[in-house]
């Protein structure tokens, strides 16, 4: 008889589309990151955690260990489990020198982020050395071997390994240095709903209204712009000794970047690129003092951090290649950071391109430095209108 009832109950439900369900959470949602500008055997540079909801940044100081060199840096970490599972992890190393010299690099960058299915690892090394082999820029995985050692290189959460097999230069055979090390992880699910009852007749979808159109549309990549940027039109953007680092497309907590930092001393002149006219001056809590170039030829470029701005900058006005618009500096984000510039091209208005090869060309173009005979400013943030975005 009880057999007989529950089949019943059984059946009842079937047919008034009741489901039963006993989905529950695979875990709780867990985030964590971590990097350092170098880890390993010497010692640990500019280490950050995060876990949770929780995120941070810094610079990377350059007093090191015995056995590392470096010019300057950054690391950030980020995770989130109360929105989107998402952990996040970045170093980069500027002018990096390790054990006196035996393997050197002008940027080593890694970044790693997670969204619970897997780590996704990105970065490249720059200007590379390892021993008296000049390498140059590598971004896919390679090992290196020199006397005495090997070199790997962007394989998985280590921008560059150096492992010693046999002494060199008083550091003992085992000896380990990891250069941009992260790691990055997100695991955990929330609960699943128990599926709504099954409706037990077909209903006519209804009318779903069209999206809002956005604002502003996505812009294009344009081509044929290579020729043109490489034109004596333009100028390098920065009047004075600059080390061109950041390198585009790598992580950045609010995105990819999306351009070059260019680092000089603190108040070195920052100048029109090309002829065209000056829009958006103002400061945001990201860019910090920025304004765009808009040239005659359609061309747009960004410019951000800088300490403070020069007479020219204002709204509307046209001005002439190598004028100049502000100073280098570290405002909005950039605080921790070395000074320099944030720099970005736009071809016809479009989409950001790496500017790296065309800031090299315009750099072996200009030279002696640009002397500029304007009183130097001080750490100014100048506020003007919030005008556009950036």
């Amino acid at each position: 008889m009880q057999i007989r009832i529950l089949a019943a109950l059984a059946a009842i439900a079937v047919a008034t589309g009741i489901v039963v369900s006993a989905a529950g959470a695979q875990g709780a949602p867990k985030a964590s990151a971590a990097a350092a500008a170098v880890s390993g055997t010497l010692g640990r540079v500019a280490p950050l955690r995060a876990s949770g909801d929780d995120g941070a940044s810094r610079g990377v100081p350059t007093r090191t260990p015995d056995g590392i060199a470096l010019g300057g840096g950054s690391v950030a970490v980020s995770t989130t489990v109360s929105g989107d599972l998402s952990a996040t992890a970045q170093a980069e190393a500027y002018d990096v020198e390790l054990l006196g010299g035996v393997v050197t690099a002008s940027i080593v960058a890694r970044s790693a982020v997670s969204t619970g299915d897997g780590v996704r690892y990105s970065g490249s090394v720059r200007d590379l050395v390892v021993g008296n082999r000049r390498i140059g820029a590598v971004r896919s995985e390679k090992t290196y071997e020199f006397d005495g050692g090997t070199v790997v290189v962007n394989r998985r959460g280590a921008g560059l390994t150096l492992t010693l097999t046999s002494e060199v230069d008083d550091f003992p055979a085992g000896t380990k240095v990891v250069v941009a090390d992260v790691s990055a992880s997100a695991s955990g699910a929330v609960a699943t709903p128990a599926p709504t009852a099954a409706p037990t007749e077909t209903a006519e979808p209804e009318d779903t209204p069209a999206p809002e159109p956005t604002a502003t549309p996505k812009p294009r990549k344009p081509t044929g712009y290579r020729t043109r940027l490489m034109s004596r039109r333009f100028v390098f953007p920065v009047g004075g000794t600059t080390r061109i680092g950041g390198p585009f497309g790598s992580f950045r907590t609010q995105g990819a970047h999306q351009g070059n930092d260019l680092f000089a001393d603190f108040g070195t002149p920052v100048v029109a690129v090309s002829d065209g006219t000056v829009e958006h001056v103002g400061s945001k809590q990201v860019s910090g003092n920025r304004l765009w170039v808009y040239t005659d030829t359609g061309d747009q470029f960004f410019y951000a951090h800088l300490s403070s701005f020069a007479p020219d900058a204002v709204n509307g006005r046209h001005v002439e290649a190598g004028t100049v618009l502000g100073y280098t500096g570290n405002t909005g984000d950039a605080e921790p950071t070395p000074p320099h510039l944030h720099f970005e091209i736009h071809p016809e208005g479009g989409n950001a391109i790496d500017p790296e090869p065309f800031l090299k060309a315009w750099q072996r173009r200009a030279g002696a430095a640009l002397t500029d005979t304007a009183e130097r400013p001080g750490a100014l943030v100048e506020v003007r209108d919030f005008i556009g975005e950036g």
